[in-house]
């Protein structure tokens, strides 16, 4: 079976979201395309924690103006109290006056309530558990192969990192996935018991398994969780949970290693979101720039975004670029 669409996007992150909201309210007619079987891609939450990205800034005014338009309020991230500090040897420090992420905001029940929303309006537009196996472009428009039919479209934008664009057949450079090699987990409690000792919930460790910790709790604070970025690569021990809860008490006291919840997503082992290349630490935050579009096919996952390449603002700003893009293809 197949069936036509005037513009079909592949992903359903943020960008891909943003971009066929905005393709709609244009007049286009849009399909998206999602291989698993939730939309926001990298943005996750789980009982209302995020385990992708969780942070907005207040320079991020692309998503501020998006959380306006969907009536989504952020809250400051928890700033006040001292760092805990580990080194390699497992020697600790708890007398930093500093915070690493003040002036942060989050939202509460997660960052999936932006892409949630996104989804919403897109109604039947939006098709889950859809995986493409290939991309085709010719003269006369672009043939998209999934698991389960075939779509034919006048354009297709690939909103996904580039090294999974390439799985699909689709030339691009070789460009490193922002965060895919990580693995993110959170530790949920009965409150935020640290603030009560003067800590903020920030912690930097050598020893690990987890490199960075902060205060993951909800606005009221009527809950308490804390999340951390494993080293690369540790999450993929056996041990992993058992060595993250154990390095949790030794920061912040034993109340941190009996968690009520745990939470854990390796990112560098999914396969909607990293390639083995992926699982190669990155040096530094990859120069991203933009990717040229072809006759029929557009870019915009955020590794397109020359500035804030890989964030969430970046997201925005590519779909930004591959709107305009479209809809000057429309207009000529």
């Amino acid at each position: 079976m197949s069936h036509d669409s005037e513009v079909c996007i592949i992903g359903a992150g943020l960008a891909g979201l943003a971009l066929a909201c905005a393709l709609r309210t244009g007049g286009r007619t849009v399909t998206v395309l999602e291989a698993r079987n939730r939309p926001g891609g990298r943005v996750l939450s789980q009982a209302g924690h995020d385990l992708g990205p969780s942070w907005i800034w207040p320079q991020n005014h692309r998503m501020l103006a998006l959380l306006d338009r969907l009536r989504l309020d952020a809250f400051p991230q928890h700033a006040t109290g001292r760092l805990v500090f580990e080194d390699a040897a497992g020697a600790i420090r708890r007398d930093l006056d500093f915070a690493t992420m003040g002036g942060a905001l989050r939202i509460d029940g997660g960052l999936a309530r932006v892409t949630d929303a996104l989804a919403g309006e897109l109604g039947g537009s939006l098709r889950l558990s859809c995986p493409v196996r290939g991309v085709t472009e010719d003269s006369t428009g672009v043939t998209v192969s999934t698991a389960h039919d075939t779509i034919r479209a006048d354009r297709v934008v690939l909103a996904l990192p580039p090294r999974l664009a390439a799985r699909l057949g689709v030339i691009v450079p070789d460009v490193p996935t922002w965060m895919a090699g990580q693995a993110k987990l959170v530790a949920t409690y009965p409150g935020p018991f640290w603030r009560a000792q003067g800590l903020s919930g920030d912690a930097i460790s050598h020893r690990g398994p987890l490199a960075e910790i902060h205060d993951a709790s909800p606005s009221d604070a009527g809950t308490g969780a804390l999340f951390g970025f494993a080293h690369p690569g540790a999450a993929r021990d056996p041990g992993f949970r058992d060595a993250a809860l154990a390095q949790l008490g030794r920061l912040f006291g034993q109340s941190a290693a009996a968690p009520d919840a745990l939470f854990v997503k390796d990112w560098s082992i999914d396969p909607d979101t990293a390639t083995p290349a992926d699982q190669t630490p990155l040096a530094g935050h990859p120069a991203y720039r933009a990717l040229p579009p072809t006759r029929r096919l557009t870019f915009a996952g955020s590794e397109a975004a020359p500035e804030n390449g890989g964030f969430l603002e970046g997201a925005l700003a590519a779909a930004e670029t591959a709107y305009s893009q479209l809809m000057h293809v429309a207009e000529t």
